[in-house]
Protein backbone atom coordinates (compact mmCIF):
# COMPACT_ATOMS: atom_id res chain seq x y z
CA UNK A 1 0.00 0.00 0.00
CA UNK A 2 2.80 2.16 1.03
CA UNK A 3 4.25 2.11 -2.32
CA UNK A 4 1.01 3.01 -4.34
CA UNK A 5 1.27 6.25 -2.38
CA UNK A 6 4.57 6.88 -3.17
CA UNK A 7 4.28 6.18 -6.84
CA UNK A 8 0.94 8.29 -6.70
CA UNK A 9 2.99 10.83 -4.94
CA UNK A 10 5.92 11.02 -7.78
CA UNK A 11 3.42 11.03 -10.65
CA UNK A 12 1.73 14.33 -9.27
CA UNK A 13 4.85 16.20 -8.79
CA UNK A 14 6.05 15.14 -12.59
CA UNK A 15 3.00 16.75 -13.95
CA UNK A 16 3.48 20.72 -13.96
CA UNK A 17 2.65 23.19 -17.09
CA UNK A 18 6.37 23.80 -17.53
CA UNK A 19 6.69 19.98 -18.33
CA UNK A 20 3.90 20.16 -20.51
CA UNK A 21 5.17 23.40 -22.14
CA UNK A 22 8.33 22.07 -22.46
CA UNK A 23 7.29 18.96 -24.28
CA UNK A 24 4.95 21.00 -26.50
CA UNK A 25 7.32 23.40 -27.50
CA UNK A 26 5.11 26.12 -26.05
CA UNK A 27 4.76 28.83 -23.98
CA UNK A 28 2.36 27.83 -19.94
CA UNK A 29 0.49 30.46 -20.79
CA UNK A 30 -0.31 28.69 -23.96
CA UNK A 31 -1.06 25.15 -22.27
CA UNK A 32 -3.80 27.20 -20.05
CA UNK A 33 -5.76 28.89 -22.69
CA UNK A 34 -5.61 25.14 -24.50
CA UNK A 35 -6.59 23.65 -20.97
CA UNK A 36 -9.42 26.31 -20.38
CA UNK A 37 -10.98 25.29 -23.92
CA UNK A 38 -9.89 29.12 -25.27
CA UNK A 39 -10.33 29.59 -28.67
CA UNK A 40 -7.56 31.69 -29.95
CA UNK A 41 -4.79 28.94 -29.85
CA UNK A 42 -4.60 27.16 -33.46
CA UNK A 43 -5.63 23.87 -33.67
CA UNK A 44 -2.03 22.19 -34.59
CA UNK A 45 -1.10 24.19 -31.54
CA UNK A 46 -3.58 22.81 -29.49
CA UNK A 47 -2.95 19.97 -30.55
CA UNK A 48 0.71 19.37 -29.69
CA UNK A 49 -0.33 20.26 -26.08
CA UNK A 50 -2.66 17.72 -25.49
CA UNK A 51 -0.15 15.22 -26.80
CA UNK A 52 2.36 16.36 -24.77
CA UNK A 53 -0.35 15.71 -21.98
CA UNK A 54 -0.88 12.06 -23.38
CA UNK A 55 2.74 11.50 -23.66
CA UNK A 56 3.53 12.55 -20.05
CA UNK A 57 0.84 10.41 -18.60
CA UNK A 58 -1.44 13.41 -17.05
CA UNK A 59 -4.10 11.18 -16.48
CA UNK A 60 -2.96 10.25 -13.45
CA UNK A 61 -3.49 13.61 -12.08
CA UNK A 62 -7.12 14.71 -10.14
CA UNK A 63 -7.13 18.25 -13.00
CA UNK A 64 -6.03 15.78 -15.81
CA UNK A 65 -9.50 13.58 -15.82
CA UNK A 66 -11.10 17.21 -16.39
CA UNK A 67 -8.73 17.54 -19.19
CA UNK A 68 -10.06 14.34 -20.90
CA UNK A 69 -13.87 16.15 -20.17
CA UNK A 70 -12.24 19.20 -22.08
CA UNK A 71 -12.66 21.00 -19.03
CA UNK A 72 -10.70 21.75 -15.39
CA UNK A 73 -12.50 21.85 -12.59
CA UNK A 74 -10.00 23.43 -10.32
CA UNK A 75 -10.50 26.78 -8.63
CA UNK A 76 -8.38 28.88 -6.28
CA UNK A 77 -9.63 31.45 -4.11
CA UNK A 78 -7.13 34.00 -2.61
CA UNK A 79 -8.25 36.25 0.32
CA UNK A 80 -6.04 38.70 2.29
CA UNK A 81 -6.92 37.35 5.91
CA UNK A 82 -8.75 33.83 6.10
CA UNK A 83 -9.32 34.38 9.76
CA UNK A 84 -11.52 37.53 9.26
CA UNK A 85 -15.16 36.37 9.52
CA UNK A 86 -16.28 38.37 6.58
CA UNK A 87 -13.48 36.61 4.45
CA UNK A 88 -14.50 33.23 5.59
CA UNK A 89 -18.38 33.41 4.56
CA UNK A 90 -17.16 34.62 1.42
CA UNK A 91 -15.06 31.80 0.92
CA UNK A 92 -17.53 29.65 2.28
CA UNK A 93 -20.18 30.81 -0.71
CA UNK A 94 -17.66 30.23 -3.38
CA UNK A 95 -17.58 26.61 -2.31
CA UNK A 96 -21.17 25.79 -1.81
CA UNK A 97 -21.94 27.21 -5.01
CA UNK A 98 -19.28 25.67 -7.16
CA UNK A 99 -18.74 22.47 -5.53
CA UNK A 100 -21.57 20.82 -6.53
CA UNK A 101 -20.65 21.20 -10.05
CA UNK A 102 -18.15 18.58 -9.16
CA UNK A 103 -15.44 21.62 -9.26
CA UNK A 104 -12.26 21.03 -6.39
CA UNK A 105 -11.77 24.41 -4.20
CA UNK A 106 -7.88 25.55 -2.80
CA UNK A 107 -7.43 28.35 -0.68
CA UNK A 108 -4.59 30.69 -0.21
CA UNK A 109 -3.78 33.08 2.28
CA UNK A 110 -1.89 36.34 1.78
CA UNK A 111 -2.09 38.36 5.02
CA UNK A 112 -2.57 41.24 3.05
CA UNK A 113 0.94 40.89 1.59
CA UNK A 114 1.13 42.06 -2.30
CA UNK A 115 4.41 40.09 -3.26
CA UNK A 116 2.96 37.38 -1.93
CA UNK A 117 -0.57 37.80 -3.70
CA UNK A 118 1.14 38.27 -6.93
CA UNK A 119 3.24 34.61 -6.12
CA UNK A 120 0.37 32.86 -5.23
CA UNK A 121 -1.34 33.99 -8.29
CA UNK A 122 1.75 32.52 -10.63
CA UNK A 123 1.55 29.57 -8.24
CA UNK A 124 -2.07 28.53 -8.62
CA UNK A 125 -1.50 29.40 -12.80
CA UNK A 126 1.54 26.98 -13.06
CA UNK A 127 -0.58 24.03 -11.45
CA UNK A 128 -3.19 24.85 -14.58
CA UNK A 129 -6.07 26.56 -12.42
CA UNK A 130 -9.41 26.71 -14.27
CA UNK A 131 -9.79 29.80 -12.53
CA UNK A 132 -8.66 31.97 -9.81
CA UNK A 133 -11.52 33.87 -7.01
CA UNK A 134 -9.19 37.22 -5.80
CA UNK A 135 -11.31 38.79 -2.75
CA UNK A 136 -10.47 42.24 -1.82
CA UNK A 137 -7.02 42.33 -3.57
CA UNK A 138 -4.00 44.27 -3.27
CA UNK A 139 -3.13 44.62 -6.65
CA UNK A 140 -4.95 47.20 -9.24
CA UNK A 141 -7.24 45.92 -11.58
CA UNK A 142 -4.62 46.71 -14.54
CA UNK A 143 -2.04 44.78 -13.13
CA UNK A 144 -4.41 41.52 -11.95
CA UNK A 145 -5.63 41.68 -16.42
CA UNK A 146 -2.21 41.55 -17.66
CA UNK A 147 -0.75 38.94 -15.31
CA UNK A 148 -3.91 36.73 -15.48
CA UNK A 149 -3.63 37.27 -20.03
CA UNK A 150 -0.02 36.14 -19.39
CA UNK A 151 -0.80 33.24 -17.41
CA UNK A 152 -4.06 32.19 -19.27
CA UNK A 153 -5.90 31.60 -16.49
CA UNK A 154 -9.78 33.13 -15.31
CA UNK A 155 -9.82 35.77 -12.72
CA UNK A 156 -13.26 37.62 -10.55
CA UNK A 157 -12.59 39.47 -8.50
CA UNK A 158 -14.85 39.95 -5.32
CA UNK A 159 -15.38 42.52 -2.99
CA UNK A 160 -13.11 45.14 -4.93
CA UNK A 161 -14.65 47.94 -7.25
CA UNK A 162 -13.10 47.46 -10.78
CA UNK A 163 -14.27 49.86 -13.80
CA UNK A 164 -12.48 50.50 -17.32
CA UNK A 165 -10.85 47.10 -17.10
CA UNK A 166 -12.19 44.35 -19.02
CA UNK A 167 -12.32 42.22 -15.41
CA UNK A 168 -15.48 39.88 -13.88
CA UNK A 169 -15.95 41.40 -10.50
CA UNK A 170 -18.67 41.50 -7.70
CA UNK A 171 -18.21 44.22 -5.39
CA UNK A 172 -20.94 46.21 -2.62
CA UNK A 173 -21.27 50.03 -3.17
CA UNK A 174 -19.39 51.45 0.18
CA UNK A 175 -19.44 55.10 -1.41
CA UNK A 176 -23.25 55.43 -1.20
CA UNK A 177 -23.61 52.68 2.20
CA UNK A 178 -20.97 55.21 4.41
CA UNK A 179 -22.83 58.05 2.90
CA UNK A 180 -25.85 56.66 4.94
CA UNK A 181 -23.55 55.70 7.80
CA UNK A 182 -22.02 59.07 7.87
CA UNK A 183 -25.35 60.64 7.74
CA UNK A 184 -27.16 58.43 10.52
CA UNK A 185 -24.40 60.05 12.59
CA UNK A 186 -25.12 63.22 11.66
CA UNK A 187 -28.63 63.46 12.21
CA UNK A 188 -27.86 62.52 15.89
CA UNK A 189 -25.88 65.38 15.66
CA UNK A 190 -22.96 64.54 15.81
CA UNK A 191 -20.48 67.10 14.03
CA UNK A 192 -16.65 65.37 15.06
CA UNK A 193 -17.14 61.82 13.69
CA UNK A 194 -14.10 60.17 13.66
CA UNK A 195 -13.39 57.87 10.83
CA UNK A 196 -11.02 54.66 11.12
CA UNK A 197 -10.38 53.89 7.34
CA UNK A 198 -8.46 50.11 6.04
CA UNK A 199 -5.36 49.91 4.43
CA UNK A 200 -5.82 52.62 2.01
CA UNK A 201 -4.39 50.73 -0.71
CA UNK A 202 -7.08 48.61 -0.51
CA UNK A 203 -10.29 49.82 -2.82
CA UNK A 204 -13.14 49.49 -0.09
CA UNK A 205 -11.30 52.06 2.07
CA UNK A 206 -10.78 54.45 0.05
CA UNK A 207 -14.50 54.18 -1.01
CA UNK A 208 -15.76 54.18 2.38
CA UNK A 209 -13.71 57.40 3.33
CA UNK A 210 -14.75 58.82 0.35
CA UNK A 211 -18.81 58.26 1.55
CA UNK A 212 -17.82 59.81 4.59
CA UNK A 213 -15.94 62.65 3.24
CA UNK A 214 -19.06 63.42 1.02
CA UNK A 215 -21.55 63.43 3.77
CA UNK A 216 -19.74 65.88 5.50
CA UNK A 217 -19.41 67.98 2.72
CA UNK A 218 -23.35 67.05 1.82
CA UNK A 219 -24.09 68.82 5.62
CA UNK A 220 -21.22 70.97 5.41
CA UNK A 221 -19.29 70.19 7.91
CA UNK A 222 -15.90 70.86 7.53
CA UNK A 223 -13.60 67.67 7.15
CA UNK A 224 -11.12 67.31 10.13
CA UNK A 225 -8.04 65.69 8.91
CA UNK A 226 -7.18 64.89 12.42
CA UNK A 227 -10.31 62.78 13.24
CA UNK A 228 -9.49 60.65 9.76
CA UNK A 229 -6.97 57.61 10.58
CA UNK A 230 -5.90 54.63 8.98
CA UNK A 231 -5.37 51.14 10.66
CA UNK A 232 -5.60 47.89 9.50
CA UNK A 233 -8.69 45.30 9.50
CA UNK A 234 -8.53 44.26 13.48
CA UNK A 235 -9.84 44.12 16.92
CA UNK A 236 -5.97 45.58 17.76
CA UNK A 237 -6.09 47.75 15.18
CA UNK A 238 -9.44 49.72 16.37
CA UNK A 239 -8.17 49.29 19.98
CA UNK A 240 -4.59 51.06 19.21
CA UNK A 241 -6.71 54.02 16.93
CA UNK A 242 -9.14 54.82 19.32
CA UNK A 243 -6.38 55.24 22.53
CA UNK A 244 -4.30 57.35 20.21
CA UNK A 245 -7.79 59.44 18.94
CA UNK A 246 -9.18 59.79 22.38
CA UNK A 247 -5.81 61.24 24.22
CA UNK A 248 -6.28 64.47 22.04
CA UNK A 249 -7.79 67.21 23.47
CA UNK A 250 -11.06 67.31 21.71
CA UNK A 251 -12.14 63.95 20.91
CA UNK A 252 -14.63 62.69 18.53
CA UNK A 253 -18.53 62.47 19.66
CA UNK A 254 -18.72 59.49 17.46
CA UNK A 255 -16.72 57.01 15.95
CA UNK A 256 -16.87 55.71 11.92
CA UNK A 257 -15.54 52.40 11.34
CA UNK A 258 -14.32 50.33 8.25
CA UNK A 259 -14.99 47.38 9.62
CA UNK A 260 -16.71 45.37 12.60
CA UNK A 261 -13.80 44.16 14.05
CA UNK A 262 -12.27 48.03 14.59
CA UNK A 263 -15.40 48.92 16.02
CA UNK A 264 -15.08 45.89 18.60
CA UNK A 265 -11.51 47.43 19.27
CA UNK A 266 -12.89 50.88 19.81
CA UNK A 267 -15.25 49.85 21.78
CA UNK A 268 -12.83 47.76 24.01
CA UNK A 269 -10.70 50.47 24.90
CA UNK A 270 -13.90 52.84 25.47
CA UNK A 271 -15.39 50.10 28.07
CA UNK A 272 -11.31 49.90 29.56
CA UNK A 273 -11.38 53.75 30.01
CA UNK A 274 -14.90 53.94 31.38
CA UNK A 275 -16.44 55.60 28.73
CA UNK A 276 -20.08 55.06 28.01
CA UNK A 277 -21.21 54.06 24.99
CA UNK A 278 -23.11 55.59 23.37
CA UNK A 279 -24.13 57.90 25.81
CA UNK A 280 -20.89 60.08 25.33
CA UNK A 281 -19.31 58.54 22.20
CA UNK A 282 -21.73 56.52 19.55
CA UNK A 283 -19.86 53.53 17.44
CA UNK A 284 -20.80 52.09 13.78
CA UNK A 285 -19.13 49.30 12.05
CA UNK A 286 -19.32 48.06 8.90
CA UNK A 287 -19.96 43.93 7.66
CA UNK A 288 -22.82 43.05 10.47
CA UNK A 289 -20.39 39.87 11.38
CA UNK A 290 -22.67 36.95 13.15
CA UNK A 291 -21.07 38.73 16.62
CA UNK A 292 -22.44 42.47 16.28
CA UNK A 293 -25.57 42.00 17.08
CA UNK A 294 -24.53 40.39 20.80
CA UNK A 295 -21.86 42.89 21.94
CA UNK A 296 -22.69 45.48 24.76
CA UNK A 297 -24.32 47.80 23.14
CA UNK A 298 -25.19 45.64 20.29
CA UNK A 299 -23.39 47.47 17.49
CA UNK A 300 -24.87 49.68 14.53
CA UNK A 301 -23.07 48.61 11.66
CA UNK A 302 -23.47 48.40 8.09
CA UNK A 303 -25.27 45.07 6.57
CA UNK A 304 -23.34 43.85 3.91
CA UNK A 305 -24.61 41.11 1.55
CA UNK A 306 -21.40 38.93 2.42
CA UNK A 307 -22.88 35.39 1.63
CA UNK A 308 -24.47 36.57 -1.70
CA UNK A 309 -21.10 38.16 -3.12
CA UNK A 310 -19.70 34.99 -2.90
CA UNK A 311 -22.19 32.86 -4.27
CA UNK A 312 -22.36 35.87 -7.42
CA UNK A 313 -18.33 35.54 -7.75
CA UNK A 314 -19.04 31.70 -7.88
CA UNK A 315 -21.86 31.77 -10.92
CA UNK A 316 -19.85 34.46 -12.55
CA UNK A 317 -16.62 31.95 -12.74
CA UNK A 318 -19.15 29.11 -13.99
CA UNK A 319 -19.78 30.79 -16.67
CA UNK A 320 -16.76 32.99 -17.54
CA UNK A 321 -14.94 28.96 -17.53
CA UNK A 322 -17.98 27.86 -19.64
CA UNK A 323 -18.31 30.35 -22.45
CA UNK A 324 -14.75 31.94 -22.69
CA UNK A 325 -16.62 35.63 -21.76
CA UNK A 326 -16.06 37.86 -19.47
CA UNK A 327 -19.46 38.58 -17.36
CA UNK A 328 -20.90 41.92 -16.97
CA UNK A 329 -19.84 43.04 -13.17
CA UNK A 330 -22.28 42.76 -10.59
CA UNK A 331 -22.67 45.79 -8.36
CA UNK A 332 -24.69 44.83 -4.67
CA UNK A 333 -25.95 47.01 -2.00
CA UNK A 334 -25.43 47.16 1.71
CA UNK A 335 -27.70 48.40 4.86
CA UNK A 336 -27.66 50.24 7.76
CA UNK A 337 -28.81 48.33 10.91
CA UNK A 338 -29.37 50.34 13.41
CA UNK A 339 -28.98 49.18 16.69
CA UNK A 340 -28.12 50.20 20.44
CA UNK A 341 -23.93 51.53 19.98
CA UNK A 342 -25.40 55.40 18.60
CA UNK A 343 -27.45 57.95 20.27
CA UNK A 344 -27.90 61.44 20.19
CA UNK A 345 -24.78 63.57 21.05
CA UNK A 346 -24.55 65.10 24.04
CA UNK A 347 -24.00 68.80 24.06
CA UNK A 348 -21.45 68.65 26.29
CA UNK A 349 -19.18 71.34 27.38
CA UNK A 350 -16.00 72.25 26.35
CA UNK A 351 -14.84 71.99 29.91
CA UNK A 352 -15.96 68.07 29.91
CA UNK A 353 -14.77 67.18 26.79
CA UNK A 354 -11.04 68.61 28.00
CA UNK A 355 -11.71 66.81 31.02
CA UNK A 356 -12.56 63.76 29.24
CA UNK A 357 -9.75 63.83 27.01
CA UNK A 358 -7.29 64.52 30.32
CA UNK A 359 -8.63 61.54 32.09
CA UNK A 360 -8.05 58.98 28.95
CA UNK A 361 -4.77 60.97 28.70
CA UNK A 362 -3.51 60.03 31.90
CA UNK A 363 -4.96 56.52 32.01
CA UNK A 364 -2.64 56.00 28.80
CA UNK A 365 0.51 56.78 30.89
CA UNK A 366 -0.40 55.27 34.00
CA UNK A 367 -0.67 52.05 31.50
CA UNK A 368 2.58 53.21 29.68
CA UNK A 369 4.64 53.20 32.98
CA UNK A 370 3.37 49.93 34.20
CA UNK A 371 4.05 48.23 31.01
CA UNK A 372 7.67 49.99 31.20
CA UNK A 373 8.35 48.71 34.91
Amino acid sequence: MESVFKERSVAVKRVTIKMIAQEAGVSPATVSRVVNNKRNVRPEVAERVREAIRKLDYHTNEVARGLVRGTVDTFGVVVPDISNTFFSRICKAIQNTVMPTGAAVFLHNTDGILNRERQIIKELASKLIAGIFLVAPRMPATEIRTLSEELGVYPVVVDARVENCRLAAVWVDNVTAFIEASEHLISKGHKRIGFIAGPLAVANSKDRLDGYRIALRNHGIKEDTSLIYESDFTIEGGYKTAKEMFRKKNPPTAVLCSNDLMAIGVLSYLHKEGVKVPSEVSIVGCDDIDVASSLFPPLTTVSQPIYELGVTAAQMMLQYTSTNEVPHNSILHAKLIIRNSTSNVQQRKSESETRLAEQLSHNAQVQEERDNR
